[in-house]
């Protein structure tokens, strides 16, 4: 019992200090994906694409709007590298927990 005390011991610390600080995601990870308004177009190609199906476009009689549920994403990147505009990427944000789907809802729109 005191061999493993002692181990201990001279082993210190090896846990992080997460919710104080933040890892911080490596090169190449795909986090939340990003809809930057001001470069989408509204041409559904990444609506088209999403396999979970969690970004549909809304044509109405005066706007056209982007929405992105966070609740069914994958992260698979495919609406990344579809959209002509490069209006949606990735981000390194993996800290998505939410009381309510509703918080997890993202759009954009733009009038017609």
């Amino acid at each position: 019992m005191f061999d493993i005390l002692k181990k201990t011991l001279k082993t210190g610390t090896v846990t992080v200090n997460y919710p104080k600080k933040p890892d911080i995601a490596p090169a190449g990870f795909r986090g939340r994906p990003e809809i930057l308004s001001d470069k989408c177009t509204y041409c559904g190609e990444c609506a088209s694409v999403c396999p979970p199906g969690v970004i549909w476009l809304e044509e109405g009689m005066s706007e056209k709007t982007l929405t992105l549920s966070y609740c069914g994403c994958i992260f698979c990147g495919r609406c990344e590298e579809v959209c002509p505009e490069g209006s949606i990427r990735l981000t390194q944000d993996y800290e998505l927990a939410s009381k309510t789907k509703d918080a997890l809802l993202t759009s954009t729109s733009r009038k017609l």
